[in-house]
């Protein structure tokens, strides 16, 4: 029996119209959908690819349950255990595609299978989808960078105010809940450097927000809310 491919597919940050018509075709042609949360009916990724692709509602569906925790011996073990199944997919012959919010390399649990695929000699492709950072800056219609300016990804959990020292263009992802904590370096970046300052939260779906400057930007803002930090 022939092994079959592992595909990680991104699906774009909120809109079905951000769906790429390469992901498209894949999910058309996996014979198992995987899932990152439990139930599916709860996981963005799939009610944007089942918006973009009726169709593919018939489709079996895996759900994974990736527990919120930076504990990284249970990261690691809940890892495992979603690899082991989809090789065990792929070993039967079949073609899993596992969907993810924005593109399957940009912080995606898809980074920790791929990782995994490639150690085990498993076939896998990488199917990229829109970034949820380039569709706020379309959105806002700025550019991220121009020239030779530098811009630095990150997320709220990481080093956040060291990055935010840094020149060009910052964005911070996932940042909803830290918006308090931010705020200090944010209103600092603005007074002492000039920077421009903005957020939006659920981006591409129709509760999506948009704010300028630092002080604009509310606290109770969502998981999935992204910053963008230019500075001249």
């Amino acid at each position: 029996m022939d092994i079959g491919k592992l595909y990680g597919v991104g699906v774009g940050p909120g809109g079905a119209d951000g769906l790429t018509l390469r992901a498209a075709n894949c999910l058309r042609a996996a014979d198992c959908l995987c899932l990152p949360q439990s139930p599916k009916e709860t996981c963005r990724a799939w009610r944007i690819a089942l918006e973009a692709l009726p169709e593919i509602g018939q489709k079996e569906c895996l759900c994974f349950d990736f527990r919120m925790t930076r504990d990284a011996q249970t990261l690691e073990r809940i890892h495992d255990q979603a690899y082991r199944t989809l090789a065990d997919l792929c070993r039967q012959g079949r073609t899993p595609a596992f969907l993810t919010l924005g593109d399957p390399t940009v912080y995606s649990t898809f980074g920790y299978m791929a990782r995994r695929a490639r150690q085990d000699g498993l076939p896998f492709e990488i199917v990229p989808g829109v970034t949820a950072f380039c569709a706020c800056a379309a959105g806002l219609g700025i550019a991220l960078c121009e020239g030779d300016e530098p811009l630095h990804i990150g997320t709220a959990g990481g080093e956040a105010e060291a990055m935010l020292r840094q020149s060009g263009t910052v964005v911070l992802m996932k940042c909803g809940r830290e918006i308090a904590a931010l705020r200090p370096a944010l209103l600092r970046a603005e007074r002492e450097e000039g920077a421009e300052v903005w957020a939006v939260t659920e981006c591409g779906t129709n509760g999506e927000r948009r704010f300028y400057g630092a002080a604009a930007i509310p606290e109770d803002l969502g998981y999935m809310t992204t910053l963008i930090v230019k500075k001249p």
